[in-house]
C-alpha cells in the first residue's frame, strides 16, 4: 500500500496551487494521502486526511509511514527527507505569490543530482508522482564546512 505525505510547509503565505493539485490527484487514486496544509485553506475533498500544523513528533511519524513525499521546495524539509532516503516530488513555490524567494533554483539543482523529482508544472503532478514510485533516487553528497575552511586557512597561512 502507498501512503503519500504532502508537506505545504509552515511559511506565512498559502500554497493553494499544490493543495489543489494534490486534491485533484487524490480523486483519481485509492492511495492514502495525508496533507500538512500550513496556512493554505483550499477546501480539500478527496485526500485521506489534512491538518494545518502538527508536532515534530507527529510529523516524524507521518514521514516514517510515508512511501513518498510531495513537498514544497524549501531546503530544510527537503534536506531532512533526502537524509531519510525518502522518495520526493518537490514543487517549488513561486517567488512573490507563494514565497519571499524563488525555490526553483534549489529544486532544479537537487533534481539534476537525482535527489528529488522536480515538478515545475502542477498539471504534471500525477506524472511526477508516478515517476517517483520507481525512480532510483541518489543520496545527497555533502562536504564538511569545517574541513573546507581549515583547508583554505592552511593555504592562506602557508603562503
Amino acid at each position: 500500500y502507498i501512503m503519500i505525505l504532502v508537506i505545504l510547509g509552515t511559511h506565512s503565505q498559502p500554497f493553494d496551487r499544490l493543495a489543489e493539485g494534490i486534491d485533484k490527484y487524490a480523486a483519481t487514486t485509492d492511495e492514502k494521502i495525508v496533507v500538512q496544509m500550513g496556512v493554505s485553506n483550499y477546501p480539500m475533498q478527496h485526500v485521506s486526511k489534512h491538518f494545518a500544523f502538527c508536532s515534530k513528533e507527529d510529523m516524524n511519524g507521518y514521514m516514517g509511514e510515508a512511501n513518498l513525499l510531495v513537498m514544497q521546495g524549501g531546503w530544510g524539509g527537503m534536506e531532512e527527507a533526502i537524509d531519510l532516503g525518502k522518495r520526493i516530488v518537490a514543487v517549488p513555490r513561486i517567488e512573490g505569490a507563494e514565497h519571499i524567494h524563488n525555490q526553483e533554483q534549489l529544486v532544479r539543482k537537487l533534481d539534476n543530482l537525482g535527489c528529488v523529482i522536480g515538478c515545475y508544472d502542477i498539471k504534471k503532478l500525477a506524472d511526477c508522482i508516478e515517476k517517483a514510485k520507481n525512480f532510483n533516487f541518489m543520496p545527497l553528497q555533502k562536504g564538511s564546512a569545517t574541513e573546507i575552511i581549515a583547508k583554505h586557512m592552511k593555504q592562506w597561512f602557508d603562503r
